[in-house]
């Protein structure tokens, strides 16, 4: 039997294209870059269409040290400046409801997609301009960097521990340290 918090991992996961099915070679389209605050662009220009954008993101993924945009007849390159999604909000819900004493942490990345924090979405902590700060693994080898006001709320709520000098933030069971 399934719980919320397993129906709404499942939902995340499928959102995305199969693009570990398709092997076409490289396209001739251009060169593609994501920024630091998550901006994509193409040829040098933005792409300011937010529909676009998640189309593109639908089909990225991380192999091999390379960020990709893969569909099955061909495969772009992509340069990555730091991670391709920003956290840029999130809230607490009941999804997991076998955990009675803690709430999921949802978060919400730059294109509006929600994601649970969970042992299938971790945080991990890891460097962004000199400073180390939480970032999210997401499916298909990628990662969301979560924006400083996000993680300075999350510094509010995280349970600390004095004699090992760390932060500890709680979602769908799991502890995850921000320090």
């Amino acid at each position: 039997m399934t719980n919320k918090l397993d129906d709404l991992i499942a939902y995340y996961v499928s959102a995305h294209s199969p693009t570990e099915h398709w092997h076409a070679g490289e396209c001739g389209v251009g060169t593609f870059l994501i920024d630091g605050a998550g901006r994509w662009f193409h040829q040098g220009d933005e792409i300011k269409r937010p529909t676009l954008v998640r189309l593109l993101a639908s089909v990225l993924s991380y192999e091999q040290g390379e960020y990709t945009l893969k569909t099955p007849s061909e495969t772009c390159v992509v340069t990555v400046e730091e991670s391709p999604f920003v956290i840029v909000a999130w809230h607490f819900s009941d999804v997991a409801g076998q955990y009675d004493f803690e709430s999921t942490i949802i978060c919400e990345d730059n294109l509006g997609r929600l994601w649970p924090v969970c042992e299938v979405f971790p945080l991990y902590m890891a460097s962004y301009k000199g400073q180390i700060i939480p970032h999210l693994r997401l499916n298909y080898g990628l990662s969301a960097r979560v924006e400083r006001t996000v993680y300075y709320q999350w510094a509010e709520i995280a349970k600390y521990n004095e004699r090992q000098e760390t932060m500890t933030l709680y979602s769908a069971g799991y502890g995850y340290e921000l320090t």
